[in-house]
């Protein structure tokens, strides 16, 4: 992962060894990779739903507990949590005050 690449992505919350990112096109799990000069590794990809991202989590071996605690609070789809983390555009003043 190259250093330009990660300054777009954001880790929002850690559980033990897994973690959740995005970026502007969808969720990224991580994983702690103990003794790798890049201790976190992306590892799952998901830009659809909560659902898939949760069977992402199961298949790469992130036990119940931590999914819990790592998906607490996410809508059910992706594009839902990113329109929750877009900045709103400053109004634009029209004409001479």
């Amino acid at each position: 992962m190259s250093a330009d690449i990660t300054k777009r992505e954001r880790q929002f919350a850690v559980s033990g060894d897994w973690a959740l990112g995005a970026d502007n096109l969808q969720w990224i799990l991580y994983r702690r990779m103990k003794g790798s000069p890049t201790p976190w590794r992306a590892v799952s990809f998901v830009a659809s739903t909560r659902v898939i991202l949760e069977r992402c989590m199961r298949e790469k071996g992130c036990s119940q507990p931590q999914r819990e605690a790592l998906l607490a609070g996410l809508p059910p789809t992706f594009d839902q949590w990113r329109e929750t983390r877009q900045t709103p555009s400053l109004p634009v003043r029209g004409g001479a005050a």
